[in-house]
């Protein structure tokens, strides 16, 4: 029998968080004197300390970070698994695809169709999420495939294939003052303006900030059309890939203007989880995939310039 279990983690985990004994009982709905006894016998078993104790005061030796930072990982292995556990889909056919708002829906629909006829009686669920939510949809085992922008969280389990890469413009309504300079806008013009954002949906993931400047003031929207709707008025500034608004920029209704902090480049991430299959997945893993061949194919300066160069494959 193994000295240390999951329970004991947690304990050792929530005291941490909380910074006492008595916080982490109310937290984990125990007496101050059980965590103090659960502590003990943790210590007691592993024969080693774990907290200094000063008082009300307790922080973690060495040891202790030491544990809870292998430990961690152990916690989100189980977490991962209790969740796929209570979620696995009922019909192998069936499959769950998330995919990040920057990226357009238009690109899958013809793969949509084609799986419709391919397997008739199977449900399809296409999900929208933004930034860290897709990851989080993987984590939480919410799908089977994603379709993710940018980096990849270190605490998700993931098998992944580069799909390609987006730029970004900073765009504004012709409206707006700052489509007026002929110089790059700075960062202090865009500190004394507004960005348009667009929430990270993750529920456990660390959200995070796209395009913004620290305590720079933000509109915070839940889609790209709010946020398109937004700057056609005039409001704020926000980076877009221009391949999202060739019909605005064409039509005039945004304009792209230079900046002198541009945003970097962002990977897209066809992502699965290790342990998926079925014959849903198997299809769409294999579609998708050979887009990426196609994607390779086409060579990789029209990624660079924004674009998708297999949506009207």
């Amino acid at each position: 029998m193994t000295r240390l279990s999951l329970d004991a983690i947690k304990i050792i985990s929530t005291i941490k968080s909380t910074g006492s004994f008595s916080m982490a009982a109310e937290a984990l709905h125990k007496t101050p004197s059980a965590i103090s006894y659960r502590v003990s016998n943790i210590e007691s078993k592993l024969c080693v300390k774990l907290f200094h104790r000063n008082g009300p005061m307790i922080t973690l030796t060495d040891e202790g970070e030491f544990l809870l930072q292998e430990g961690s990982w152990i916690l989100n292995a189980v977490q991962d698994l209790e969740s796929r556990v209570r979620n696995i889909p009922k019909l192998e056919n069936n499959i769950r695809i998330v995919v990040d708002k920057y990226f357009p829906l238009e690109a899958l629909t013809q793969d949509i169709r084609d799986y419709i006829q391919h397997s008739p009686n199977a449900n399809i669920s296409v999900q929208r999420e933004a930034l860290n939510g897709t990851w989080d949809a993987l984590k939480n085992n919410r799908a089977d495939l994603i379709i993710a922008i940018g980096q990849i969280p270190d605490s998700v389990q993931a098998k992944t294939l580069m799909l390609g890469k987006l730029d970004f413009v900073l765009c504004v309504s012709p409206s707006h003052p700052f489509a007026a300079q002929k110089k790059a806008v700075c960062k202090k013009q865009r500190l004394n303006d507004i960005v348009v954002v667009i929430a990270d949906s993750s529920h456990d993931l660390p959200k995070r900030n796209h395009g913004t400047l620290p305590l720079q003031r933000q509109l915070v929207v839940c889609d790209v059309e709010s946020k398109l709707a937004l700057l056609k008025r005039g409001i704020g500034h926000a980076f877009l890939p221009p391949a999202l608004i060739e019909k605005e920029l064409a039509s005039g209704e945004l304009v792209r203007v230079p900046v002198e902090m541009q945003k970097g480049d962002e990977m897209i991430w066809l992502a699965w989880h290790p342990a998926s299959k079925g014959g849903g997945f198997s299809w769409w893993h294999e579609r998708l995939t050979r887009k990426s061949d196609v994607l390779s194919l086409l060579g990789r300066e029209v990624v660079r310039d924004g674009g998708y160069p297999w949506c009207n494959n």
